[in-house]
């Protein structure tokens, strides 16, 4: 019998990313995996419209994110956006046109939405973690927070923290001054104690659980990845001295010098420090030494919703 094959697109606010797959007994087999930076929420203000270079590129790249899929053989392509079109206004003009020129089928992820999505992503592909765990998906605009118990989601809730935005805010030096990191460390425990204080007071995480690009890059960074290799990235641990020391490294170089830096995108070196620092105040706020890193995430979500495995509530 011929498996189904079915695509999810990520429509994130730093990075378009595509996944092909066929469901299996025991979860899917990967056909295509790809991504792409278009900062589609590069300067976004809430409330503001989109920038439209990036509409045009994260467009471009979602035809020919299509036109991949279609020859991988998906019969069904399903994209969800997240914080950048959410925020954005125009962002429901912006996904039927994707909806109208591209004829996919879209969504605009509410924070929960994608929070929970992103839980699913992570459980799928990390079924042996039952303890308490705190699961976090770092993106370019906000950051999810999922508490979850033997693999079922307790509560979520998704933060203004993002990788872009928190460094469009703050690191706007190159490379960023001791007064810029020490802003932007204090905004970063600032929200996370207005925002996960009460998620935490009824859930004690054993375990913390990062995914998205900027804990998968530092997994990358730490191991000197010269090509990306998803089975040397997912389900291992990162040290909070791993990252103090990442963190030091990153934010004494320039941008172009940090993209010389085996494991690190050109395209995500600006972005970075900023990323690294919210992961370190994670870990600090919650009192972890520990972090464990998820390959994947929303994306794996996404596909679950597209194969008919999860439903969006």
């Amino acid at each position: 019998m011929t498996l189904p094959i079915l695509a999810a697109i990520d429509i994130g606010s730093n990075t378009i990313r595509l996944l092909v797959a066929s469901p299996m007994r025991n979860g899917f087999k990967r056909h295509l995996i790809q991504q792409k930076v278009t900062r589609l929420g590069e300067g976004l203000e809430p409330g503001e419209p989109l920038s439209p270079g990036a509409v045009t590129n994260t467009i471009e790249v979602l035809r020919d994110f299509q036109k991949k899929a279609l020859a991988s053989g998906a019969h069904v392509i399903l994209a969800g956006a997240t914080s950048a079109v959410r925020e954005a206004k125009g962002g429901q003009d912006f996904m039927s046109r994707v909806s109208d020129e591209l004829g996919l089928e879209t969504l605009i992820l509410t924070g929960k939405q994608e929070a929970d999505l992103a839980a699913a992503g992570v459980i799928s592909a990390l079924p042996s973690v039952s303890n308490e765990a705190l699961i976090f998906d770092l993106g370019g605009r906000s950051t999810e927070f999922i508490a979850t118990e033997d693999g079922h989601v307790l509560t979520s809730i998704s933060l203004s923290l993002g990788a872009v935005a928190l460094t469009e805010s703050f690191l706007t030096l190159d490379p960023p001054a001791l007064r810029q990191l020490k802003a932007l460390q204090d905004e970063v425990a600032k929200v996370l104690d207005q925002g996960l204080t009460q998620m935490l007071k009824k859930v004690k995480p054993k375990i913390l659980i990062g995914t998205a690009g900027t804990v998968t890059t530092l997994v990358a960074m730490v191991k000197k990845l010269t090509v990306y290799q998803p089975g040397l990235v997912h389900n291992r641990c990162l040290t909070r001295q791993d990252l103090e020391d990442l963190f030091k490294r990153l934010s004494a170089l320039k941008a172009a010098e940090r993209a010389s830096i085996p494991g690190l995108p050109e395209d995500r070196a600006d972005i970075i420090v900023a990323g690294t620092g919210v992961v370190l105040e994670i870990m600090k706020y919650i009192k972890t030494d520990q972090l464990t890193v998820s390959d994947a995430g929303l994306l794996e979500g996404l596909w679950l919703v597209a194969a008919g495995q999860r439903r969006i509530a």
